[in-house]
């Protein structure tokens, strides 16, 4: 089989995929037979040729899964993410679809529930060539021993630098770490920190708080800074204990990498206690629904987002065009900068089928090797620039600093444009 190479695995990797496996094993053994489908060969692409076909694609259409977060903590981006999916295809099958079929989706919600996603996962993996969404650390996580073995082409809607082993998950944007290290320096930058300072990062378990950390240690290192470190679980709601330990130490700045409901507790407890330390956090710590609630004013005040992400109301060309397409197709919705991730999203999984139409092969080896041929993909502003042309390495180091702000479509404005920075460019992750 030709792929493209795996990272070295680590010690702890393969303890972790042991355990993970473990937990996979009863599902899968009930899911039937295995979905490396007899491949066959159609001539129906118009301008195609002959194209080898796996598993999920006709000689009319071509499937997809989806595997998301619809009632869990993360639903909110879960659904903007949705709707930049549906506007790209949408319009991608108006004008044919890819390779002359037509992409549909097979969707299941897994409440950012890990069991939930492995079982999911089951379900669909026999009916289609590849996954457009699969959302959440720890979900791929588990998931990443089946989907190499199932060679499944896997667009996570995660940023973590610890997937980047796996050669069948892709990264669309910067990653946690460097996201960390950019918004770091740019504190530096601004005069906000300065050597000897202490900062505080309030993080997730997880691959996502984790990864995070291992940006902000890296930074830290390099700037003298002092870091203090708190990790959380997704059920804590109220961060009074994690704040109050930063104000007690006298944190210039406080990381968040959270959920959007534990930033909003932490700027909140934040200003009532009459500390002004800067919140940077994370690109999945914001939600555009929390300037709608208590908050608003704290994080309008005292927070800024990192993150490679184009906010909803950049006046770039083509987050312009969808913004317009998203304003007439959900009228009156809440606006996100995840409905840009979406779209852009769905542009690269398209690039890869394409590709692979290109080469005559849409089997799951063929989506792979399509994928390892993609350099300097740019979805012209929605993201930032990617490129997948070597296997391990994180696809883009460029970020955006925004702000909360009610009055900007999508609650973000910018603060500065899309960036690297010395520390992030020179970064390589331990993984």
């Amino acid at each position: 089989m030709s792929h493209r190479p795996q990272s070295p695995s680590s010690t702890h990797r393969r303890s972790r995929r042991g355990l993970a496996l473990s937990v996979l094993l009863g599902v899968l053994v009930t899911a039937g037979c295995s979905t490396k489908a007899t491949e066959s060969t159609d001539s129906s692409a118009a301008g195609a040729g002959k194209v080898a076909t796996g598993p999920g694609v006709t000689d009319k259409t071509i499937k997809l899964g989806v595997l998301t977060d619809q009632t869990g903590v993360f639903a909110g981006a879960s659904k903007a993410g949705g709707q930049g999916r549906k506007l790209f295809w949408d319009e991608q099958n108006r004008k044919g679809g890819v390779c002359g079929r037509k992409v549909e989706f097979v969707v299941k919600d897994h409440g950012y529930n890990t069991q939930q996603a492995v079982s999911g996962y089951a379900q669909v993996k026999g009916e289609v060539l590849a996954l457009n969404e699969l959302l959440g650390s720890p979900m791929i996580a588990a998931l990443m021993p089946t989907l190499e073995s199932d060679e499944m082409v896997t667009m996570a809607v995660s940023w973590s630098s610890s997937l980047l082993s796996n050669p069948y998950v892709v990264i669309t944007g910067a990653t946690y770490d460097i996201e960390m290290i950019n918004g770091i320096q740019h504190l530096a930058d601004t005069k906000k920190l300065k050597r000897g300072d202490v900062v505080s990062h309030i993080y997730l378990e997880g691959d996502y708080g984790q990864n995070a950390l291992e940006g902000s240690r890296a930074a830290a290192r390099k700037l003298g800074l002092k870091l203090k470190e708190h990790k959380i679980k997704p059920t804590d709601t109220d961060l009074t204990a994690q704040v109050t330990s930063a104000k007690n130490a006298r944190a210039k700045a406080v990381l968040l990498t959270t959920t959007g409901a534990q930033t909003a507790s932490a700027v909140s407890v934040a200003q009532s206690s009459g500390y002004d330390a800067t919140f940077l956090g994370s690109n999945p710590s914001f939600s555009p629904a929390l300037l709608r609630g208590s908050a608003k004013s704290a994080m309008e005040k005292q927070l800024l987002v990192v993150t490679s992400i184009a906010p909803f109301s950049s006046r770039a060309a083509k987050p312009a065009e969808v913004r317009k397409s998203f304003d007439s197709a959900f009228k009156g919705e809440a606006q996100s900068s995840y409905v840009m991730y979406g779209y852009a999203q769905s542009e690269v999984m398209a690039k890869i089928l394409q590709r692979a139409c290109d080469n005559g092969d849409l089997t799951r080896k063929g989506v792979l090797k399509a994928l390892g041929s993609l350099s300097k993909m740019d979805t012209n502003g929605l993201v930032a620039p990617l490129d997948y042309s070597k296997a391990g390495q994180i696809p883009a180091r460029a970020t955006y600093i925004l702000k909360p702000d009610a009055g900007a479509d999508g609650g973000l404005a910018v603060v500065k444009e899309l960036s690297t920075t010395g520390l992030g460019t020179a970064y390589r992750p331990s993984h």
